[in-house]
Order: C-alpha cells, then sequence, then structure tokens
C-alpha cells in the first residue's frame, strides 16, 4: 500500500498528473525488466497503486500487467482523462518493441512530479521520470553557483547548452580551459541515438538545433525534440566508412546537414539535462545572438537566472522570460503556481501558444520572439542594424 507524508491533493489536474508521472515511471522500469527484473516489477506494482488511488476505486488498470498493456494505448484510454482536451492524452508511451515512444522525451516529461511516496525506493530510475524540471535544473545550477561569480555561472551553463555532446576528451578539455564548474551528467551515447554500419561502427549526430545526439530509428535521423523538426534518412557510407544523410522533411529549420561523429568515445548529457536546460537554452541563446546583432546590449541570465535576458536598447530596458514548454497546459499550470519576474516571452517554435496563454492568464505580460524582436528594433531606431 502507498502511503504519503501528507496526503495527495485531491484537485483533478494534480490526480492526472500523478497518473502521468506514475504511467512514466512505469513504462521505463518494463523497458529495462531484464536488466533489473525485481526492481522493475516492484515498481509496475507500486505505480500500479499510484494509479488506482488516483483514478478512484473500480477504475482500470488493476494488476501491474493491466497497466503495461494500457501504456500502449494513449492515455485517453484511462478513466481520469476522459473529457480532457490535454493533448498529453493522446500520447502512449511503450511502442511496439517495448520501448520508451519519442513522445516520452519529447512532451510526458514535462509533467513528471514527485510522488513523495513514503516507500519509494525508485532513486535507480533516471532524474527525469521522478524529478519536476526546476528540480532537475536546480541539481545541476547549484555547482555553477558554488563559486559565487556571475561570470562563472553564465560560462558553466553556456558551455552545458553549446557543447552537449562530443568525446570525452573534447569535453574535459573544454572544462578545464574555462576553468568552470560543470555538474556530473554526461553519459556514453544511448543505443537509440547510434547508427551501425555494415562495418560494425557505430555513428552519432548531433541535432543542428541543440546540437544532441539525434534518434535513429530504421534508418531515419531526427532529434528527440519534435520542435527541432529536421529530419533525415541514412543515404550512404563514404569510402571512409562514414554515413550521410539526406533531409527528408519540408520544415525551415537549418539547413546544414549534420555530419556523423564517430560514437567512440563519445559521450552526451543525460536526457534530464538535454531536455530542461539544453533544450531551453539553445532559444535563448539564439535570441541573445539575434538582440546583439540588432545592437542592443544583452545580459544573459542575470542575477543567476533571476530571469533569462536583461535588454538594454537606447534608453530603454527590458526583461524576458523565455517559456518553451510543449504543454500550454503545464505552462499555464506552472506560471499560475510560480508567477515570472519578467515579461514571459514565447521562442519562435512556440508562438502559436500566444493566444491560448493570453486568454488563461490576461494579467501577465506576454510576448513572442518576432514581436520582441520588433519592439527591440523600434526602441533602437536607426542605430539598430540590420539582421
Amino acid at each position: 500500500m502507498n502511503t504519503w507524508p501528507s496526503p495527495p491533493s485531491d484537485e483533478l489536474s494534480e490526480r492526472r498528473r500523478r497518473v502521468v508521472t506514475a504511467a512514466l515511471r512505469a513504462a521505463y522500469a518494463w523497458t529495462v525488466r531484464e536488466a533489473r527484473p525485481k526492481k522493475a516489477m516492484h515498481e509496475i506494482a507500486r505505480m500500479t497503486g499510484v494509479i488506482m488511488e488516483a483514478q478512484g476505486p473500480g477504475r482500470a488498470p488493476n494488476t501491474p500487467l493491466d497497466l503495461v498493456r494500457a501504456l500502449r494505448s494513449p492515455l485517453s484510454k484511462l478513466s481520469i482523462f476522459a473529457d480532457s482536451d490535454d493533448p498529453v492524452g493522446q500520447l502512449a508511451l511503450l511502442g511496439v518493441d517495448n520501448e520508451l515512444t519519442p513522445d516520452v522525451q519529447d512532451l510526458i516529461c514535462e509533467y513528471v512530479m514527485p510522488l513523495n511516496v513514503l516507500t519509494d525506493s525508485g532513486r535507480w530510475l533516471p532524474d527525469w521520470t521522478r524529478m519536476r524540471a526546476e528540480q532537475i535544473r536546480h541539481q545541476v545550477f547549484t555547482a555553477m553557483i558554488a563559486m559565487k561569480k556571475q561570470e562563472v555561472y553564465v560560462a558553466s551553463r553556456r558551455l552545458l547548452i553549446e557543447h552537449p555532446a562530443g568525446t570525452a576528451g573534447e569535453i574535459g578539455e573544454l572544462v578545464s580551459k574555462a576553468g568552470i564548474r560543470v555538474a556530473s551528467g554526461y553519459q556514453a551515447v544511448p543505443s537509440r541515438q547510434l547508427h551501425r554500419t555494415e562495418l560494425e561502427k557505430a555513428w552519432w549526430w548531433p541535432c543542428p538545433e541543440c546540437r544532441w545526439p539525434m534518434m535513429v530509428s530504421r534508418g531515419v535521423v531526427r532529434c528527440g525534440y519534435r520542435p527541432h523538426s529536421c529530419v533525415y534518412e541514412v543515404t550512404k557510407v563514404l569510402s571512409n566508412g562514414r554515413p550521410t544523410l539526406r533531409r527528408i522533411d519540408e520544415g525551415s529549420g537549418p539547413r546544414k546537414t549534420p555530419v556523423a561523429r564517430k560514437a567512440q568515445d563519445a559521450v552526451c548529457l543525460n536526457v534530464g539535462v538535454w531536455r530542461f536546460i539544453v533544450v531551453p537554452g539553445a532559444s535563448e541563446l539564439r535570441i541573445y545572438t539575434q538582440l546583439q546583432s540588432l545592437g542592443a546590449g544583452v545580459e544573459l541570465w542575470p542575477g543567476f537566472d533571476s530571469y533569462d535576458l536583461r535588454v538594454t536598447a537606447g534608453d530603454q530596458k527590458f526583461t524576458v522570460d523565455v517559456k518553451e514548454y510543449r504543454s500550454v497546459h503545464r505552462l499555464i499550470s506552472d506560471l499560475k503556481a510560480k508567477p515570472p519576474r519578467a515579461r514571459v516571452l514565447l521562442p519562435r517554435t512556440h508562438e502559436h501558444q500566444y493566444e491560448a496563454l493570453r486568454a488563461a492568464l490576461p494579467s501577465l505580460s506576454i510576448t513572442t520572439e518576432k514581436r520582441f524582436l520588433m519592439q527591440v528594433r523600434r526602441a533602437l531606431g536607426t542605430s539598430g542594424r540590420a539582421k
């Protein structure tokens, strides 16, 4: 039986979030059941209990194997998501290959919350299956803030964002030369992000937007984060054994095709750090660079991340917090729980959330990347340089 230090919230949105978290933990446990049979099956049983508590008595799934079967169908099949318009309900967590679906890292992990179960023995689970985004960020940033120097904090954070993958030697040299503090989080590139040639050599490709190793499935290569929309297929292998890509999507993302890198000695940041630090950080740095090219003065993460950007344009000053959530439902909920210290800015990939956000939070100051760049140009007047 599961018990909590204090009774869990009975609010519907929180009960749904508990269900998503428990489903994710159970799905991950199922994928490692052969390597960790006892721990995995114990976790699935415990998460079945969490879902039963959240949904109420008499609601399926009632057994661990019932739950595993349910994880292969959209979450909307669970009674607690009846009449919900949240897009998370349209997603399944386990694929036909008994592996996690791409939607897990792309969207599901935004819903994760601590379950606060007294009997919790799930510390062996990856942090992104059991910790909120802000907890993961805090865990990583603590080491950066420890030196109490803003410039060290900015340099450390930029290193993670600009170098989320590489060889162990490359990463070590970058850290050493910069003399900065970076928390642990690099690991060998996961097998799902490797392509193996007939010569039994393994390769990986950096996403052209976030530089993290892209997912590889049946010859198709794409970033695990869907808004980074470039999709490729493996076409041929060069005489030196290096596989090449051809772009097959019709999106407007970066046109330069990534070059394959050898998997030997390659490392990348773990999923949680990538999803909640590198992904939004790539947008923050892109906007930072665009503002600088206009001639504005820009500071990154002032006051150890009080907000994301402090911008000076002529005699005007602006402060913005870039918010990059795949789920506008989660964004609205988190902004209600913790109002931002600066104007909310939606990056170009998320500008479609603008109207929904304004309707839900009419008192909040909100802008988009396009609108904000236009505002800065006007503030700079003739002094602003063309982008």
